[in-house]
């Protein structure tokens, strides 16, 4: 039995799920509603956007033998890994499945910037038909993308058909695909200030947190553009906003941020040449059919057949 606690889960994925691996599928709306003699025998979860007793981390704590959680997000921050990694319990994620959606987010947010999109959005508004001006191209920039995994390396292929200089930042500084110079962070650090696109596909983890300082982010080329779709808390939200309106920042686009729903009050909605999104860059029609496709083939493999994907080092927090 498997009981799968996400509200974007359909009639339809359960019937996949039981068709394809022969396993019951029972659907709750939140772990308040798993009745006791389930919560107390489970043990295969399968979740997105938990919440137990309003805890902003989930905690495992109500099952007690659980043996492994499907979660669907590639993001796992929100999830107690120490807890996760003493108890044995194997966790895999849905890595891989936001690779077309963040490669078109990434793509769209250069096009709007070099083709100068918020200016026409203006001149459209007052009714003014102004061709003075002329709109860069996407050839001949330089980009580094902090993050060379799956989301990195798809972006990556995705842009370098438009002749762009692609350098990627991991934490060994090994040669990845795609990517014409990959550098450790340390040597990062001396690059940044060379670049017109500085895109950050961070995780949240202790050492990444907090990562974008207000020191780190001045050390970016004048004009240049910041484009944040990792994980919010690895950004100083309040630097990026000052560095736009001091104008060395050509512009940003956010799409995950420190606080979730993003308060009323964040000076980010006022901020001028910002592209927002309520953490959407990875979302689309598609998002729910992938990950129960990752689901459907860990069961098969949990049952023999070829071996699991997406497994977490919960030591290395990814």
């Amino acid at each position: 039995m498997i009981v799968a606690v996400c509200e974007e889960v359909l009639p339809s994925h359960l019937e996949k799920i039981s068709r394809e691996t022969g396993e019951e599928v029972l659907l709750y709306s939140s772990v308040k509603e798993i009745p006791n003699p389930i919560k107390e025998s489970l043990e295969v979860l399968l979740a997105y956007g938990l919440s137990f007793d309003g805890r902003p981390i989930a905690t495992f704590e109500p099952f007690p033998k659980l043996r492994w959680v499907q979660w669907f997000s590639a993001g796992i921050d929100d999830l107690d890994i120490c807890e996760l990694a003493a108890r044995g319990i194997t966790l895999t994620n849905a890595s891989g499945i936001h690779i077309k959606p963040m490669s078109e987010y990434v793509l769209m947010c250069m096009l709007y910037f070099e083709k100068d999109m918020a200016r026409y959005q203006s001149l459209k508004n007052k009714k003014q038909f102004d061709r003075s001006k002329l709109v860069g191209e996407l050839t001949g920039l330089k980009m580094l993308l902090y993050g060379t995994g799956v989301i990195g390396q798809a972006i990556a292929k995705t842009l370098s058909q438009f002749n762009i200089t692609i350098c990627g930042v991991n934490t060994s500084g090994k040669t990845v695909p795609y990517f014409q110079e990959t550098y450790t962070l340390e040597e990062a650090e001396k690059e940044i200030g060379n670049v017109d696109y500085v895109i950050s596909l961070l995780p949240s983890t202790t050492n990444t947190r907090n990562f974008f300082s207000k020191a780190y982010l001045q050390k970016m080329k004048p004009g240049s553009i910041f484009i944040s779709i990792g994980r919010g808390d690895v950004v100083d939200e309040q630097a990026v906003v000052e560095l736009i309106q001091s104008k060395v920042l050509r512009g940003a686009a956010m799409d995950v941020f420190r606080q979730e729903p993003l308060p009323a009050d964040s000076p980010l909605w006022e901020c001028e040449n910002l592209i927002l999104t309520p953490h959407m860059s990875a979302k689309s029609i598609y998002y729910m059919d992938r990950c129960v496709d990752i689901f459907v083939k860990n069961v098969k493999a949990r049952k023999g057949d070829g071996e699991m994907i997406n497994v977490i080092n919960t030591s290395r927090e990814y």
